[in-house]
């Protein structure tokens, strides 16, 4: 049970639990104050006295204090001399008390019931249901005596499994934990009545001096520091009205603004420190002085004749002052922001004569009394009388758009610029049955009407307006929306297969037109697939189709179309990629011969095709030599080769042709290049005729030159290869060795 007295200390009344309430096994660190609201009822009687407890505010926006928070853990069977602290008691005391009396305590109570919270379950209960003794108030001997602040019975036998650290509490801290508490309120209730200066109209100065316990002490002595948190709260209500926290913080001031002049304010001082509250001080008053009076309401038109006008206004606020004057300014009509005073005097109302009909007149008001005088009011416009405004005439039309039309339009006759004129501009579409709407009322002689139909036709007319009335409506303007940009055409297509030089295409009309016909279609080219290549027109004219001629053969083209009306040039349609048929390669430039021929190959270069409108892929190089059938020696793109393998001081004819994906073309001009000269052939082995037993006849055969002539011959005798010696140098294909060995090997050679 929870007990709040006039002191704002809340006490906790706990009740034991009867017998039947425990089961058999529960966690020894659950407190039994947990379990209060279900079993209250099970016990008759009520402990008389408690020790008081305190609960910490809400932390935040929707928190519940402890005291309403619900559980449904089972209770504990507590030993001798244990307590379980309330619950919110570990936030009482902060860090900066670590020092004092009161801090220790509190971190006792603390480090308890951590120790309770983390000790393991306790083992079960021996003789549950049957020896647990008659209780009462928390009084008693037995076994189950649960209770907060242990009121004087003998003590019960301890649980068997106990924390190790678990702190033993006794009724003596307990106390001196409540006395601790009870001596910081009553320090803190020591505060004297505030004191107020400079006091003004809307605003004051507030000061405090510190409890008195607190500027007498001193930390080591009182356990408090010196600095704490005041609240100020204030009542416009009488003294014993309802109060408002205006100021919470450490200052010893506190500057009072946004207060009512001439009103009684009363204010008081509490002292909080660490979440406890002393006692509000005694509330000192004061009254606030008068000042000018508030800005006054825009005055009122009450009457009006075409020459005079009658204003009136209320009294504002006088803040405290009565208020003796007023004072009316205009502008006479002149709308230039300069204003002159035409009132001044105790009356709320004024009568103006002499004036121009049909004007408006710019007024503002301001109040005076003893202190001072008010702002001004709001302006407000007032007309004179007038006549209703003659018929204007037809609105003109400035500029035409796809979607708006600007119309300006004068005066009506007969009016000054003085006189307030308002204009209303109606509209009636084409095909619109409902008759004119108004599209703009104001004061300007020109406007834009948005949001029309493009190439619509529309009807306006003009209505003039003054205080008096309105003017009949003006005659008629026809105008006609402009169309809008047409949409793209088609994506163009080819007519027929294409061909080698010419292409056949068509596209078709763009499916929105804009609103008007299509005057004009281009078509525009492109050579290849890279999106930086240039476009070229290559057809305009109001037909959607067209044959583009002199293209290349085989080549890949795009194109795109466009159209253009009266609305503008539309946006290009999609492009066709489109390859033109191929042709043979016509006829190659003859191979040349580059660099000086060798005596064993020939570099060979020839030009593409004249023509050089045909892809060509590839080149062949074909080579003959007298009465042998030609044959290929080379086959590739490049327009160069190196033909090697060949016979020194030889002729041979070479020709070359080109080859595309529509087949090869023709041969070129034959060309014979001769290779370098170069030695002679090995010659063959001489024929030997012998003549005698000591006489050799030698012969042998020219062998082939390769184009040049032979200038010696060279033969070497002797009887053993490594041992020969030169025996004959001339042009004669014969020799005869004399002076030889009969019955002699010998060996000879020719070169």
């Amino acid at each position: 049970m929870v007990i709040e007295d006039n002191t704002g200390v809340r006490r906790v009344v706990v009740t034991p639990q009867s017998p039947e309430c425990f089961p058999p096994s529960y966690p020894s660190a659950i407190s039994p104050t947990h379990h209060l609201p279900p079993y209250i009822t099970h016990h008759p009687h009520l402990i008389p006295h408690s020790h008081a407890a305190y609960y910490p505010p809400v932390t935040g926006p929707g928190d519940l204090p402890p005291q309403f928070f619900q559980h449904h853990l089972p209770p504990t069977i507590y030993g001798e001399q244990e307590f379980i602290p309330l619950y919110g008691m570990s936030s009482y005391i902060t860090r900066e008390d670590q020092y004092s009396k009161h801090d220790r305590l509190h971190k006792k109570l603390k480090i308890d019931r951590q120790n309770r919270l983390n000790s393991p379950p306790s083992t079960i209960y021996k003789n549950h249901m049957s020896s647990c003794a008659t209780i009462y108030n928390g009084y008693g001997k037995g076994p189950c005596v649960a209770g907060v602040g242990g009121g004087g019975g003998t003590g019960i036998k301890k649980s068997e499994r106990r924390a190790r650290s678990s702190p033993r509490m006794n009724e003596q801290d307990i106390q001196d934990f409540d006395s601790e508490t009870k001596r910081v309120q009553d320090m803190l209730s020591g505060m004297g009545r505030p004191q107020v200066s400079n006091v003004q109209a809307r605003a004051a100065l507030l000061t405090w001096a510190p409890p008195s316990g607190l500027t007498n002490g001193d930390k080591q002595t009182n356990g408090l520091p010196y600095t704490c948190n005041y609240e100020v709260a204030s009542s416009d209500k009488g003294k014993d009205g309802k109060y408002k926290i205006i100021y919470s913080g450490e200052d010893l001031e506190c500057s009072l603004t946004d207060l009512q002049p001439t009103t009684d304010y009363h204010i008081r001082v509490s002292t909080i420190y660490n979440s406890v509250k002393g006692s509000y001080s005694e509330p000192v008053s004061f009254t606030t002085q008068s000042c000018a009076p508030d800005t006054p309401s825009p005055p009122k038109l009450s009457h009006r004749t075409k020459s005079t006008l009658t204003i009136q206004w209320k009294a504002p606020v006088d803040n405290g002052s009565k208020i003796t004057s007023y004072l009316l300014e205009w502008d006479e009509g002149k709308r230039n922001n300069r204003f002159r005073e035409c009132y001044f005097g105790n009356q709320r109302h004024y009568k103006l004569t002499k004036l121009l009909p049909a004007i408006g007149y710019t007024f503002r008001l301001a109040a005076c009394n003893d202190i001072g005088t008010s702002g001004f009011s709001q302006e407000v416009v007032c007309y004179t009388a007038g006549n209703v405004p003659q018929t204007p005439a037809a609105p003109r039309l400035v500029r035409a758009g796809v979607t708006w039309v600007t119309l300006q339009w004068n005066r009506p006759e007969g009016s000054s610029a003085e006189e307030h004129m308002t204009y209303t501009l109606e509209m009636e579409e084409e095909s619109s049955t409902g008759g004119f709407e108004s599209m703009y009322t104001g004061e300007e002689v020109t406007s834009t009407v948005n949001s029309l139909t493009r190439s619509t036709q529309y009807k306006f007319r003009l209505i003039a307006s003054n205080a008096e009335g309105s003017s009949n409506p003006s005659e008629v303007l026809v105008c006609i929306t402009n169309p809008d940009q047409p949409g793209p055409p088609s994506t163009p297509y080819i007519i027929g297969p294409p061909l080698s030089h010419s292409l056949h295409l068509k596209w078709d009309p763009p499916e929105d037109n804009g609103g008007s016909e299509i005057l004009k279609y281009l078509l525009e080219i492109s050579e290849g697939n890279s999106e930086g290549s240039q476009w070229e027109v290559v057809y305009s004219g109001s037909l959607n189709e067209t044959v583009c001629q002199q293209l290349k053969p085989g080549t890949l083209y795009r194109f795109r179309a466009c159209c253009i009306s009266t609305g503008g040039h539309s946006q290009c349609s999609e492009s066709l990629s489109v390859r033109t048929q191929c042709v043979t390669p016509g006829l190659c430039q003859p191979p040349r011969l580059v660099g000086k021929p060798k005596h064993k190959e020939l570099q060979i270069q020839w030009g593409p095709p004249s023509d050089g409108n045909s892809m060509v892929t590839e080149y062949t190089l074909e080579i003959s030599q007298g009465e042998l059938a030609p044959s290929e020696v080379y086959c590739g793109p490049d327009l160069e080769c190196t033909v090697s393998s060949l016979l020194p001081g030889t002729t041979y004819q070479f020709r070359v042709r080109a080859a595309n994906e529509a087949g090869y073309g023709p041969y070129s001009e034959a060309i014979d290049l001769t290779t370098a000269t170069g030695p002679p052939v090995q010659c063959k082995a001489p024929a030997l005729s012998c003549l005698s037993t000591t006489s050799v006849h030698v012969s042998w055969e020219s062998p082939e030159n390769y184009g040049a002539d032979i200038s010696e011959y060279r033969l070497e005798w002797g009887e053993t290869e490594e041992s020969m010696d030169l025996v004959y140098c001339g042009m004669e294909t014969a020799f005869e060795i004399n002076d030889l060995k009969p019955a002699t090997h010998y060996c000879c050679r020719l070169q």
